[in-house]
Parts: structure tokens; sequence; C-alpha cells
């Protein structure tokens, strides 16, 4: 992991509540990686994406607030040299980009201009949604080696825990045009967090993987794939289905 500030004033800080501060962040990572909450970085994955052509490696971000250690973020690389950070939030769509949730959550807000016009009768500012035992799957083609351009597909089958009380979650046109509408704000928040991280040059989705295994003879280098790379095009297509309701504020 990589650490907010210098490694040591957090190593060495007596905390209170905390015995042994390197069991306390093994045990804070092992657990947000098992509840899907955080990108996994082993020693193994970081040096298998470090030494691969067409990937570059991420770790997650740990800072000391006083008394607490927390998860702030995914440092992101680019030829081993950290280039920026993501928020904590956008590990989410990270983990949906890079591969697949078993049982994940997440919440996101609805827009007033995201809002169907039929879906309700006074549309409010915003709807906050949230999900849980979250899957998801993804297909990843490539269709033009030349720009490069690729077709992502991601197909995502989630409970709704919590959305604004005036939606009429019985209907089912009502909730189709929910998951229609939801699918459209993670396509658009999926495009945001690739384009940031292309404005970067750093690729910890491993689209130069995927290049060079369908292009034969590319040849590609770290260098000839960060190129290429920034002018990659994404078209992000998400797919949600909402198999059943649970509780709702």
């Amino acid at each position: 992991a990589v650490t907010e500030g210098e490694v040591a004033p957090l190593l060495e800080y007596e905390y209170q509540n905390i015995d042994d501060i390197g069991q306390h962040i093994f045990r804070l990572l092992e657990q947000n990686i098992e509840q899907e909450n955080m990108i996994s970085s082993t020693l193994h994955e970081v040096g298998r994406d470090l030494y691969s052509e067409g990937e570059d490696i991420f770790m997650p971000i740990i800072k000391k607030e006083e008394e607490l250690v927390e998860l702030s973020g995914i440092a992101i690389f680019k030829n081993g040299k950290m280039v920026s950070s993501l928020r904590p939030e956008d590990t989410f769509y990270v983990k949906l980009i890079g591969g697949k949730y078993k049982s994940g959550t997440f919440e996101t807000i609805l827009t007033k201009e995201e809002i169907p016009n039929d879906l309700m009768k006074n549309k409010p500012d915003e709807i906050p949604i949230a999900f849980d035992a979250l899957t998801s799957e993804k297909e990843l083609k490539l269709i033009n080696k030349n720009t490069p351009e690729f077709d992502l597909n991601i197909t995502i089958k989630t409970r709704l825990t919590e959305i604004y009380p005036d939606v009429n979650i019985g209907d089912p046109k009502t909730v189709k045009k929910l998951e229609e509408a939801i699918s459209k704000n993670l396509s658009r928040e999926i495009s945001r967090v690739i384009a940031y991280c292309q404005s970067v040059e750093s690729d910890i989705f491993a689209f130069g993987d995927k290049y060079r295994s369908s292009v034969r003879n590319s040849k590609l280098t770290k260098e000839k794939w960060h190129e290429l790379y920034k002018n990659m095009k994404v078209n992000v297509k998400v797919d949600l289905t909402i198999l059943r309701s649970g509780v709702f504020e």
C-alpha cells in the first residue's frame, strides 16, 4: 500500500486503541478486500502487473487521522511511479471495469437531469440509491486496433435497499425506467474514471493486455501502449437488473 505523507509517523505513533499497527493495517486491508470495498494488491499481483507491457499497477492508500488509520483512495502508477490517485468511492468503478463482483455494495445519486420525467410526479434535485448483493460480469472487445477502440459491456444484477420514498418500486414499468437511468449513470461514471486515468497515462485496467492478445505481432511495449492509450476510445454500456427490493427509507 501507499501512505499519505511519511511512513514513519504512521508506524511509530503510539496509538491508544491499536496494539500492533502492522497487524491492524493487514486486517484493515484484508477485511476491505474480502468485502469487495477495495482493490487487492498482493506482492504477487503488483509484481505481475509491474512487468506487464499492457498494464500499470495500483495500490490502496492509507492515511493516519489522529488515532485512526483508514483507507483514503487508490494510488495509480505509470512505469512504477505514482502519478495520481482516485477517490475511495471510485474503487467501485475500478473494480467493475477490472473484473467482477461476487457480492458487492454501492451507493449512487441520480441527478434531476438523470431522473426520467415519468418516473415520479415532482422530481427532486436528486435521488440517493443504495444496493447490495451485487454481482457483475464484464465483456471487453477490441473493435478497432488503430485508434484503438474497445466495447466494454458490464452486466450487473443487484438488490435495491434504499431509495427516495415516492418511487413506486411495485410497478414493473417503474423498475425498468429506474434500471435504465441507473445504467446510464454508471456508464457515465465509468467513462469518467477511465478518461481520468488516460489523462495521467495509467492503464490500471489492463486494456493494453487485451490489445496485445487481440492484435497479432503487436510487439507492444509500455512506451508504445502509453502513447496509444492516451487516445484510446472505450464505448461503455452497463446493463443493470434489479432482482428484488429490500428495505426502503
